[in-house]
């Protein structure tokens, strides 16, 4: 009675300040030890479809470019645009960098600066008619890197003597698409594309969730680790249209097939302890293959694009299809629980609990503009939203919208072309930082995203 009361005392203290996540955690050491079982630390994970956008113009104007997109970025945009390619052209292009600062109620003492990294870069090429003979038709490769992700996090709590909780995470997720794209001016002012994607998805995560809540007369404490991890090799088809009516309007096209998987694995450990006055339950699972399994959903993309003068501008649409329930971890193998709270050890096994995801359908947008100041020389700025096709139940990911500004100036020359920008991104997500299963009624945490950009991006064509 006297656990339970404090462990109540102590929930009612901590809601009345700032709600702060970490003192939640004192109330699950408390209350739900004996009934351990496999409780994941929170993630980091974002699996938004829509932030990484490849190209020098692109880049800086948030990715409005289905309507507009030509030459090599045309494999990423839409295919439909390498059919505007003359020659053969072949163009590697690197990003800059972004950091990205983590914040929010239950961060009181953290690490301000989750990650500082280079943006992916990308490689492609397309065969003009000196190479392949056809007056109309183009053949194009590309490697591109749309999905990007990797944070980490170092946080903790003492709010009283005995109190404490401690929290560190590194969440990664990435999607490398290989791509083979066929262009057709089908007329002047109709051009038609497809492609093959080869999308290749990975997931890793490690986290590590302690807690402590010491009286005069008890003492608790609990930790858990997670280490997992999972890849997924698919192959989809993309469609694309560009079509110009009036010499001042363009639209464009996309349409992508949900992805097909070819190959998958993963490995996944997990790892707890829990101390109580009258002894100690501690939790091991570990399987090097269990079954790993992320879909991607069917897509629609549509870009309408205004030039007036030298200026151009251009609104592009978005749509991802949502997806039902399925297993994203799941294994046959079970959990080995190791309980001395009744005086001896005894030893039981509890099945692998599934973990599952379901995808939400999104609309995404982006608006982009130009103004062209010289030949070489062009101004560009770009609004865009990427919102979360998480659903608030899954345990694993993290369901953050996203809205971003860039802005910058680009240059081009026969061989090489670069652009100098600069970007920030804003998220928030104000659902339970804890997973699915913590009997902790009615609380919630909100964290903050900040990510800034710095776009130094080169392209070279050989």
């Amino acid at each position: 009675m006297n656990e339970q009361n404090g462990s109540e005392s102590l929930h009612r203290r901590g809601s009345e300040r700032s709600r702060c996540w970490p003192l939640l955690i004192l109330v699950l050491v408390g209350e739900t030890a004996r009934a351990q079982e496999l409780i994941l630390p929170p993630t980091l994970l974002l699996p938004n479809y829509d932030r990484i956008y490849p190209g020098l113009e692109e880049a800086l104007e948030g990715g409005a470019f289905i309507a507009r997109a030509q030459s090599v970025t045309a494999l990423f945009y839409n295919p439909a645009g390498i059919a505007l390619v003359q020659r053969t052209v072949l163009s590697a292009s690197v990003q800059g960098y972004q950091l990205t600062t983590l914040g929010g109620s239950g961060f009181q003492h953290s690490t301000p600066v989750s990650s500082f990294e280079g943006l992916p870069s990308s490689l492609g090429v397309v065969l003009g008619s000196e190479v392949i003979g056809w007056e109309k038709v183009r053949l194009g490769f590309a490697v591109a890197q749309p999905v990007h992700w990797h944070q980490n996090a170092v946080a903790s709590s003492t709010p009283e003597p005995g109190q404490r909780v401690s929290y560190s995470v590194a969440s990664a997720f990435d999607t490398v698409v290989p791509t083979v794209s066929l262009g057709w001016a089908a007329a002047g002012n109709l051009r038609l594309g497809g492609a093959i994607e080869f999308p290749y998805t990975t997931l890793s995560e490690n986290g590590q969730l302690s807690g402590e809540l010491t009286s005069t007369s008890t003492s608790h404490g609990t930790i858990r680790n997670i280490t997992a991890g999972g890849s997924t090799f698919q192959i989809r088809a993309v469609g694309g249209v560009q079509w110009e009516p009036l010499a001042w309007l363009a639209v464009g096209l996309t349409v992508r097939t949900p992805g097909l998987k070819l190959l998958n694995g993963g490995s996944f450990t997990y790892e707890s302890l829990t101390n109580l006055n009258a002894g100690t339950e501690q939790v091991f699972f570990e399987d090097t293959e269990p079954t790993f399994e992320y879909r991607l959903p069917a897509g629609i993309g549509l870009g309408t694009a205004f030039q007036f003068g030298l200026f151009r501008f251009e609104v592009d649409l978005r749509w991802h299809a949502g997806t039902h329930e399925y297993p994203l971890f799941s294994s046959q193998t079970p959990a080995r629980v190791v309980d001395t709270t009744s005086g001896a050890p005894a030893t039981r096994e509890i099945p692998f609990p599934t973990i599952t995801y379901r995808a939400r359908q999104v609309w995404n947008w982006s608006v982009g503009a130009q103004l062209m100041l010289s030949t070489n020389f062009s101004l560009s700025g770009g609004m865009y939203v990427d919102s979360s096709p998480v659903d608030l139940e899954t345990p694993v990911f993290r369901r953050v919208d996203l809205i971003g500004l860039r802005g910058g100036v680009s240059f081009h020359s026969a061989k090489v072309s670069g652009s100098v920008g600069l970007g920030w991104e804003h998220g928030k997500a104000s659902d339970d930082l804890f997973p699915v299963g913590v009997p902790i009624p009615g609380e919630q945490a909100e964290i903050t995203l900040d990510t800034f950009s710095v776009i130094l991006a080169v392209s070279f064509k050989f």
